[in-house]
């Protein structure tokens, strides 16, 4: 196991700036825009989703999402974060958030688990800034201590852990559809 900064082994880029896109520029159809308000453990929230044009689309490419990228709180609860899927692909970010992207030597669902750690996410908390309204940026999720073990391992431990989040995320579906057939 080696240890290295999240700079190392990712790119941090933090979503468009407000002079860059603007209430008025969202549409009814388009392209979503994931705000803090859509992150959730580890899937996104689909409601309400701020859409852009093909047009905003293009001039904000280097803000799109790839699968494997892992969206993160920039302000208030900047421990949150999200994993993005094949079904997130070539969405966009908003200024609110921070986009982690793995490069070859980092499995991105490993370091979403890793991030998912209460110890880390205690270390995030705990190097933010604001008395009132905790934030981190670039710099400061850059420097981010990340304990990686060989490529192997990483895919093997995410592979393991993900198929639980799926059978867990399979358990919750029957218990919503059971609930009602219950109260009928």
């Amino acid at each position: 196991m080696e240890e290295y900064k999240l700079s190392d082994i990712a790119e941090v880029r933090t979503g468009p700036f407000g002079s860059q896109l603007h209430n008025e520029d969202y549409v009814s159809t388009g392209t979503p825009i994931v705000t803090v308000e859509h992150l959730g453990n580890r899937r996104f929230s689909k409601q309400n989703l701020p859409l852009v044009s093909d047009d905003d689309k293009k001039r904000l490419s280097k803000y799109l999402l790839q699968e494997g990228d892992i969206v993160f709180s920039r302000v208030g609860s900047v421990d949150r974060c999200s994993y993005v899927t094949s079904a997130e692909n070539d969405w966009l970010f908003s200024g609110r958030c921070l986009r982690v992207r793995c490069g070859n030597n980092c499995h991105p669902l490993f370091l979403y688990y890793y991030f998912c750690k209460e110890s880390v996410k205690q270390y995030i908390k705990s190097i933010a800034v604001g008395a009132t309204m905790p934030s981190i940026n670039t710099k400061l999720m850059a420097e981010i201590p990340i304990l990686l073990p060989k490529l192997e391992e990483q895919r093997c431990i995410a592979d393991i852990l993900s198929s639980f989040d799926d059978k867990i995320e399979l358990n919750r579906r029957i218990n919503d559809n059971l609930i009602p057939i219950y109260y009928a």
